[in-house]
């Protein structure tokens, strides 16, 4: 479990970026007691604090990535690098891209449920460990090869 998570518990989401996407916009005015702030890249702090991250637009591998990297789940349009690393249901959440009721449906869901956002998390943070965080060290590295090149 990530440490992080059990701190204090997270509320709302964030979008990052410095203009807001027109989909979320959309999907804000259907679904108002959505809590989404927005963030410029690099905040990890506040992406931390956050119960999800909202991605309605052109896939941007790295953002979900970090996202991961915190435990924070990821609510993704159905495209591009979103649809491969998104798992519906276990890491996040997936919308038709360009559906801002789908995305509404998305966060209405995601505000209803906080513990199985937590939950998803938590898998977010298992699938970057799983996916993306090496388990060779230096010394395994340079020793499997110094057994390869004795036999």
């Amino acid at each position: 479990m990530n440490p992080a998570s059990q701190s204090k518990p997270r509320s709302g989401g964030v979008y990052i970026g410095t203009h807001v996407d027109e989909v979320l916009r959309a999907a804000l005015a259907r679904f108002p007691a959505a809590e989404i702030i927005m963030i410029p890249a690099g905040s990890a702090e506040k992406l931390r604090e956050a119960a999800y991250l909202v991605s309605p637009g052109v896939p941007h591998t790295r953002t979900l990535i970090e996202a991961f990297a915190a435990g924070v789940p990821v609510i993704a349009s159905r495209q591009g690098a979103h649809a491969e690393l998104v798992e519906q249901g276990r890491n996040g959440l997936l919308f038709e891209a360009g559906s801002a009721a789908d995305l509404a449906r998305c966060l209405r869901w995601a505000e209803a449920f906080p513990e199985r956002m937590r939950e998803m998390g938590e898998f977010a943070r298992a699938d970057y460990q799983a996916r993306f965080v090496s388990s060779w060290s230096y010394s395994t590295l340079f020793g499997e090869r110094r057994r390869s090149a004795r036999a």
